[in-house]
């Protein structure tokens, strides 16, 4: 893998497999197409924290089951899934968005809720992909929203020397450019620009966060990064959308209506897209979670174990990387393209193996920095009663 020089992970916001890429059935993805696709983003939130997930779960609330139509609403995103690679077994966790982001950075989730946004909020002394990254020598760069979210979360990167590496989102897209960014990178969207559904009206969201995206993989482009990277692009949660797959009951943890665990790993598909001068055309059948993230990055750039049973025992996806490939660099921002043109026949998804791994496991306690053990959160608050759905503003 010396040919890959850089990994750059995206993370948006609140997205199911299911509702985000119906069109990559015509792929060969195991993606539901039930019918009308929705030509317009929906402009409102949905309940998506872990008391909603585990009633979803239980079947008795109802995610929101609309599908998008990707190919209009997210054609850059589109035409990438289509022309690289396309993850249809990924998952997160089965709650909200801090133990979704967590759970990708450092392979650990010392939440099952979110922390408050603003003023006073925890911080945990926990391995990230930053601190295996600082002990290999390689160089790391994490690119938090606006305020900070949620590398403030992590000790060793709220204070110095952490925090040198630290940048806010406008500096990847000059330093991308100018050729300056480092090995490792975890980049995330300020607010209105992650895809996350808006709490006051504001249509074009989708459209700003995808072109976000575009905009930061273009920079990359002109500072002659494209063939020595490998990009990640995923989502930290489901959202509250329906997706049709379970998946694996890896790991649980008790709850008001589940003493003896309910599981929390995994939750929903989320979709993941991985591309590069170096990745292939392919659809990934395999299951994998959000730990996956770091264990392909720890693979890719060699650098040894992480130190977290989750993340090391991760499947990787580090095999599907091809280096000297040369594929070719996508559409630039703003211009006007076709999308691939789905294969005929149309190929049958492939079922994944099983699970590699035990299953039903209780949430194991987590690991410091120091190496030792802090039990294992049990602070995603489940109600007897599941949540009310949204009622859509006016049109």
């Amino acid at each position: 893998m010396s040919a890959v020089k850089r990994v750059i992970v995206f993370l948006q916001e609140n997205k199911t497999t299911d509702f985000y890429f119906p069109t990559l059935s015509e792929w060969g993805a195991r993606v539901a197409h039930t019918g009308p696709l929705r030509t317009t983003a929906p402009d409102f939130d949905q309940p998506h924290d872990r008391n909603a997930w585990v009633h979803y779960a239980m079947g008795d609330y109802p995610a929101e089951p609309m599908q998008l139509d990707n190919d209009q609403l997210i054609p850059y995103y589109s035409w990438l899934a289509k022309t690289f690679v396309f993850s249809d077994h990924h998952f997160g966790s089965g709650s909200n968005s801090t133990p979704g982001h967590m759970l990708a950075v450092g392979g650990q989730m010392p939440t099952l809720k979110n922390p408050p946004f603003v003023g006073t909020h925890p911080v945990w002394d926990l391995p990230s992909i930053f601190s295996v990254a600082q002990k290999a020598g390689v160089s790391w760069g994490a690119f938090p929203d606006q305020d900070g979210y949620p590398i403030k979360f992590y000790t060793s990167l709220s204070k110095p020397p952490g925090t040198d590496d630290v940048h806010p989102p406008s500096q990847f897209i000059p330093m991308a450019k100018g050729g300056t960014l480092p090995q490792v990178c975890y980049v995330w969207s300020p607010a209105g620009y992650d895809e996350h559904p808006p709490a006051v009206s504001a249509p074009d969201y989708l459209a700003k966060g995808q072109g976000l995206v575009w905009q930061r993989v273009q920079a990359v482009i002109d500072g002659g990064g494209w063939d020595e990277t490998v990009f990640i692009l995923t989502w930290d949660d489901w959202g509250g959308y329906a997706d049709s797959v379970p998946t694996p009951a890896i790991e649980t943890v008790p709850d008001a209506l589940h003493p003896d665990g309910f599981p929390i790993i995994g939750g929903s598909r989320i979709p993941l897209l991985m591309f590069g001068g170096a990745v292939p055309q392919a659809i990934d059948p395999e299951w994998h979670s959000h730990a996956s993230i770091p264990k392909t990055i720890c693979d890719l750039l060699g650098l040894g174990t992480f130190g977290v049973p989750r993340v090391d025992d991760a499947p990787s996806l580090a095999h599907l990387v091809q280096p000297g490939l040369g594929r070719p660099v996508p559409p630039a921002p703003g211009s006007t393209f076709a999308q691939p043109v789905a294969p005929i026949p149309r190929p049958a998804p492939v079922p994944p193996a099983p699970w590699p791994g035990p299953l039903g496991q209780p949430l194991p306690p987590l690991v410091t920095l120091d190496g030792s053990t802090v039990p294992a959160p049990i602070d995603g608050k489940v109600n007897p009663k599941p949540p009310k759905a949204p009622v859509a503003p006016p049109a």
